[in-house]
């Protein structure tokens, strides 16, 4: 009987963690390059059940032992285009991910809402550099012009080429921070992307459906409230068995 009470908690603690990644897709439902968020759910063995009687053991069936949620994956659905007209914010269109350097090493991202710093170098909005073929990119001047392949000109002088990369496995990437992503070794090491199409100005809005992400929401806590219902019923149960046996 205990075994359904630990069952139904690790439901219940598994649509916790359900609620929290779709409560945090829908506060960023607006923040561009944001990539929806699920929870990795993995389940318990099942259990052979026997009945029995009379030193005979009887299989009645298999029992189910729970879930556990374990980090989380990142669906990289492409987002909408919004055009902006800002000449600093740039939108992928296909795959691949700019690269840009932190004080904790080189990291991923497919928000493009890039600015400068006070030295003239081409910045993430968190301040980290982003990072070109040639290195990071200075763009100290009164005209940016980024063409469809990435190229980066200033006053109309050649500068750098976006660097955009490419792995190949995106389940291996770690989210860092607010739109980051780390590679690690399942990911495998990043390869220069040159079929995807740069666009000057736009902006890839984040991919959270929210119509899903409200379906979503009802169905964890429908889920919820049943794995509450069973264990309100195991209490019941374990009471009558304390009071009456």
């Amino acid at each position: 009987m205990l075994r359904g009470l630990y069952t139904a908690a690790s439901g219940m603690l598994v649509q916790t963690a359900r609620m929290d990644m779709l409560s945090n897709n829908l506060a960023n439902v607006n923040t561009a390059g944001f990539q929806r968020q699920a929870p990795h759910v993995y389940s318990f063995p099942e259990m052979l059940i026997s009945r029995v009687h009379n030193s005979t053991s009887v299989p009645i069936g298999r029992l189910g032992t729970g879930a556990v949620a374990s980090g989380d994956r990142s669906s990289f659905a492409p987002g909408a285009i919004n055009t902006t007209g800002n000449p600093l914010d740039v939108a992928l269109v296909g795959y691949g991910f700019f690269a840009v350097e932190t004080p904790d090493g080189p990291r991923y991202t497919r928000d493009g809402r890039f600015t400068t710093n006070a030295s003239g170098w081409l910045v993430t909005l968190d301040g980290h550099r982003v990072r070109g073929e040639k290195g990071p990119i200075l763009v100290n001047g009164s005209s940016v012009v980024i063409d469809d392949a990435g190229q980066v000109y200033v006053d109309g002088r050649f500068v750098d080429k976006l660097l955009i990369v490419e792995f190949n496995n995106r389940d291996g990437l770690v989210r860092r921070g607010a739109n980051l992503y780390e590679a690690t070794e399942e990911a495998g090491l990043p390869f220069r992307y040159r079929d995807t199409q740069v666009v000057q100005g736009a902006l890839e809005m984040s991919n959270v459906n929210v119509i899903r992400e409200m379906v979503n929401l009802i169905s964890v806590q429908r889920a919820y409230e049943a794995n509450a219902k069973v264990i309100q019923a195991y209490d019941e149960t374990l009471g009558k068995a304390v009071n009456e046996i």
